[in-house]
């Protein structure tokens, strides 16, 4: 790549990599870094990949990247749209056309992926700081599989056990509450690295971004942060200027990742 992208650009274009073609896919509202994925999957690998804009319900909307799903503008260039019961049906597993993938954040993430949309503290009549709730993050029990991104890297956010589970990770309680058809969590993408799951079922540093290194994404996360394999960590890969040419002309030309702040 011979132009220097953002990290909002680098964090859209490794969860685009692991989007595969045939999929049906879905994010919240907040999510311009999901939107782009979607959108920069389809042109560059995924052309039968299918999304749903969770906060408006669009399908396959073509718009110049927005703020928020909800925003009305990601309707006008949609191939169709969904009523709410047809996008509580889809996300809740009522059927079975093709693997399904959801990409969503939260306020907290601990070693085995749950993820925690609530609120901070155990207490919950009493909580610290009150968050939206679970909102769509019930449906990650669901998808064939998720991928979780966040905006901000810190052990405030990467803590050893969650407060409270809006998503489920990786556990042995998956059997008991989450669809025989979901394999849970496979990836979290960050503004320092990426991690993915061990044989054990936690999460590992498998890459860090370019301008990071391991020992300042492990001084940040709240728990052990084991490497796959012995020895140096590899960099996160960066965009191809194909990637980066298509995501800013043809996804997001009004500069919505690169305006935004992450940590």
């Amino acid at each position: 790549m011979t132009e220097t992208c953002t990290t909002s650009e680098l964090m859209a274009v490794t969860l685009a990599r692991g989007l595969r073609n045939e999929e049906w896919g879905a994010c919240g509202a907040n999510s311009e870094i999901p939107m782009a994925a979607f959108q920069l999957a389809r042109l560059m690998h995924a052309p039968d990949l299918n999304w749903l804009s969770g906060g408006g319900g669009a399908i396959n909307s073509a718009a110049p990247l927005v703020k928020s799903t909800a925003d009305p503008v990601t309707l006008d260039s949609a191939e169709h749209s969904f009523r709410l019961e047809d996008i509580v049906d889809f996300e809740l597993g009522g059927w079975r056309k093709a693997p399904t993938v959801g990409i969503f954040g939260g306020m907290q993430v601990d070693r085995h992926g749950n993820v925690n949309m609530v609120g901070i503290g155990r207490d919950y009549p009493k909580l610290r700081v009150r968050g939206p709730g679970t909102v769509g993050l019930v449906f990650a029990a669901y998808f064939t599989r998720t991928m979780i991104f966040v905006q901000r890297h810190d052990a405030r956010i990467f803590v050893d056990e969650v407060d409270h589970v809006s998503a489920p990770g990786r556990t042995a309680a998956r059997r008991e509450f989450c669809d025989p058809h979901s394999d849970g969590p496979q990836l979290v993408v960050t503004p320092l690295a990426v991690l993915d799951f061990g044989d054990d079922d936690t999460l590992q540093l498998k890459s860090v971004h370019p301008g990071h290194t391991p020992d300042e994404v492990r001084e940040r996360t709240g728990f052990d942060l084991p490497s796959p394999t012995p020895g140096e960590v590899p960099l996160t890969p960066s965009p191809t200027d194909e990637e980066l040419t298509m995501l800013r002309e043809r996804v997001d030309p009004g500069g919505v990742l690169r305006r935004l702040r992450l940590d």
